[in-house]
Parts: C-alpha cells; structure tokens; sequence
C-alpha cells in the first residue's frame, strides 16, 4: 500500500517537469511576452518573466563629511617676527553686581597662584569700591605684570566692609575676611588678562536690641579674556592667509583678494597664500573672487605689531556628479551588456548640497543616447532621489531590469548612431521639490535592438 502511494507521488512529480522538457518550445525568444507589441503605456514591469535576480548589490554611500553651505574662514592674531612683546599682565575689573544692597567693600591685597603651587600677592589700592553703583569695567581693582602661565587660585582679602541703609553705616562681617574663587585663567606674554569679577551674596541680618548686625556670604563670578598688548613703537600690522576648496580642501591659486576701501589686491600663488604687509592698524573688510568660486567677504582687525592669520573656504560656483554610463541594453536580441528593459545608474554629487542656506540658480541633467543600429530609437527617461531599478543585471556602476517604479518623467528622447544624440535637460524645479545628495537617472528602452546612455551627468549651478 506504501509503495503504491510513493510511485504515485513520484509520477505525479514527474509529469509536469517531463512535459516541460519534451515540449518547451525552443523558438520562442524567453522574453518575448516583452514585445513592443505588448507593450503598456506604463513604465511598471511589462514582463511575465521574473528576473532570477532581484536585488542590487548596490549599497548607498556612507555619510559624507563636508555640507556645501556658506563660505567659512577663521582668524587669528600673533605677533610679528622682530616684534618685542610686553610682559604678560593682569587686570582685575569689577563688572555690575547682581546686588541691591548698598555695599562697600575696601580690599586689603590679592593673591593669585598658578597650578604649580606658586602664589603671587597683587598690590590693591586702598579705597571703597561700592558694589551698588559700580559700572561695567569701570572699576579697576587691580592690574599688574605676572609671569605668563596657567593660574587656578584667587583670593581677596577684605580690609574692612559695610552697608549703608536710610544714610547709616553699618559694619558687615566677611567670613574669615577672604573672598575665595578657584578657577583657571591664563597668563601670556604680549597679552593683557582681562579678569572681569561679578560679586553676588547673600546677606544675613539679626539684630541685638535696637542694634543691627550683618554678615555676608559672598559669591563671586569671574570671566576672563586675552586681549593683544598695543605694541607703542609699531603702529602697522600683516595679513597672511591661504585659501582652499571647501569640497576637498585643495589649495587654490588664481583667486583675487582684494580690501575694501583700498586700492590693495593680491593673487593666490600655487599654495593657495597671499599676504598683504604694513597695513595701518584698524579694521578691514576682505574680499575673494574667482570665476570658479563663489564670492565672500568678511570683517578682519589689523593690530599693531601683530599677523592677522586667516584660512578661507571657497565654494565652487557649480557642483557636478560624476559622469556615469549605462552600458549596451534591450529587452530583445540583445547586442551586448543585458537583456532588459529599464536601465539606471547612480548620480552622486561629491557633497552633501544644503538647499536652504545656499540657493541655486539652475540645475540641469546631460546625457548622450546612442542607437545600435541604422535610424533611430525611442526612449524615456527618468530622474528619482531613490534606486528605481530591480535590477536583473548588476554590471557595478549601472543596473539593467525589466522592472521599474519610475521617479519624475523627463521626456522621450530618440537614440542615433554613434556617436549619438546629446540632451541637456533643465531640472531646476524638479531639484528644488526634491532636494538630495543622490539622484538616479532610469531609462525604458522601446526598441528591439540596443540602446546605451552615455555622460551622464547632473550639475547645479550656483549663479
């Protein structure tokens, strides 16, 4: 009974494959339900044959690290070779107090110390400073030349301190008379420290009979800045800058510096520098042009006796993918390459474009469509921001299929003998709806004999 069964599995198996090797018709071409004849006024998948291969082996681009967004530069002073610095100082300046009270304080003397342990006394004139009324950066508590170097310890000593309430004066008590900050600052020859301090408190009142008495917690809060010592005997300074590609940070030549409200103009030499010397001391608006470049411009201070130092980033006036190719495809009697229908390939641009802050003029898509063959060939043509093929054939840099979902219809466009027919489609508000660092570029071939697509490539244009 078993066995009975399993024969009639068995044959039951064999039949359909049996009849599919006996009676298959060689003569049929296997993609031939393709036919323009069947064809659709669709660009989905037109064929009843399922690619034995569906998935690309394309993997889509790791993060790139540059945004191509506003020109940047940055700046920074030092000082002239030759030039003597000034010792390295500090200046102690009293800001606004976040205080209501009126409060008096007479300092006694300061003490700094470095990290290494050394500590340093700083003189204090004997006088009241009034925490109340004290303006910004008017009252000067101290300044004087320290050696250069990390300090992260300051201490007040408070000689005397009082309140004044409806015209009395009335002592006030500083916990063991210090006010204490610990903190870093830095020291460093040819520079003033500018050490801004903002007391706050918190008062406490009680009262012995009829007489008050006061003690204050003090807080202080301490900001500092390097500010350049003015050298006396100079009273020029330089620019030396270097420009670059913001894409690739290539060094450009060729690009024209020019500041504003002078007659002065410099070219970039082979390292991308140029420099302008023994300019007056004072504030300059710097320049760049290029042809290839967009322009820019910034505010840069000269000071005495110093370099201004700056690197400047260009961005190019156009951005272009790269040009990429589709090889030899049909859906019939194939020439070469695949057998398919659709075929795509990938247009990348080298950075990722930031639509918002940097507007383009125009944008367009440029290709060449070649007929393998006498007289012409029809195809349409797509653009998406996503991989529209489910490719057949994977050849690397372009995927041939017979199905696709298509992005944005560019038109029809007919295919010529070598060497082809050339295109320039404008794309502008098509990027502008769908802004990417990545576009696709489909084509459906209608004929039966080859067709290829050749330089291709997307390119935005900055003005």
């Amino acid at each position: 009974m078993n066995r009975k069964i399993i024969l009639a599995l068995t044959i039951g198996l064999l039949i359909p494959l049996l009849t599919g090797c006996f009676f298959m018709s060689g003569s049929k071409n296997p993609v031939g339900d393709t036919s323009i004849a069947n064809s659709q006024p669709t660009a989905q998948a037109l064929s009843s044959v399922k690619p034995m291969v569906m998935a690309s082996s394309y993997a889509k681009p790791t993060e790139r690290k540059y945004t191509f967004a506003k020109s940047s530069h940055k700046v920074g002073h030092s000082f002239k070779e030759g030039i003597s610095k000034a010792a390295s100082r500090l200046r102690i300046s009293l800001m606004s107090a976040d205080v209501t009270d009126n409060i008096l304080i007479t300092f006694e003397k300061m003490m700094v110390k470095s990290v290494n342990g050394k500590k340093t006394n700083i003189s204090v004139p004997a006088r009241k400073v009034p925490l109340l009324s004290a303006a910004t950066l008017s009252e000067i508590l101290a300044e004087q030349e320290l050696a250069q170097g990390s300090y992260n310890y300051m201490e007040f000593s408070v000689k005397n301190a009082e309140i004044v309430i409806d015209g009395n004066s009335y002592p006030v008590l500083i916990p063991s008379r210090k006010i204490r900050f610990v903190g870093k600052f830095e020291l460093k020859d040819g520079y003033s420290t500018n050490l801004k301090v903002k007391f706050l408190h918190r008062m406490v009142k009680w009262q012995i009979g009829k007489k008050p008495f006061f003690m204050m917690i003090p807080v202080v809060k301490i900001s500092s800045d390097l500010i350049p010592v003015p050298v006396t005997e100079v009273t020029d300074g330089d620019i030396a800058g270097s420009i670059e590609n913001f894409v690739n940070a290539a060094k450009l030549s060729g690009v024209t510096v020019s500041l504003d409200g002078t007659d002065l103009s410099a070219v970039t030499d082979a390292n991308g520098a140029f420099s302008f010397a023994q300019l007056p001391a004072g504030a300059y608006n710097l320049r760049t042009s290029h042809p290839d470049y967009l322009d820019h411009s910034f505010p840069l201070e000269v000071l005495a006796g110093q370099v201004a130092s700056t690197v400047i980033q260009l961005n190019p006036a156009e951005i272009h993918s790269a040009v990429s190719s589709t090889g030899w495809f049909a859906t019939l009697y194939p020439f070469a390459d695949a057998q398919a229908e659709y075929a795509e390939v990938a247009l990348e641009t080298p950075v990722k474009i930031d639509f918002v802050s940097l507007a383009f003029t125009r944008a367009e898509v440029k290709f060449v469509v070649e007929y393998n063959s006498g007289g012409s060939a029809r195809c349409s043509n797509y653009l998406a921001t996503t991989q529209q093929v489910s490719a057949e054939n994977d050849l690397g840099t372009w995927w041939a299929g017979n199905n696709a979902n298509p992005g944005s219809f560019l038109g029809d466009f007919f295919a010529l003998p070598a060497p082809g027919n050339p295109y320039t489609v404008d794309v502008t508000e098509l990027i502008r709806s769908n802004p990417s660092s990545l576009y696709f570029l489909a084509s459906r071939n209608f004929d039966f004999v080859d067709i290829r697509i050749t330089g291709i490539q997307l390119s935005i244009y900055y003005r």
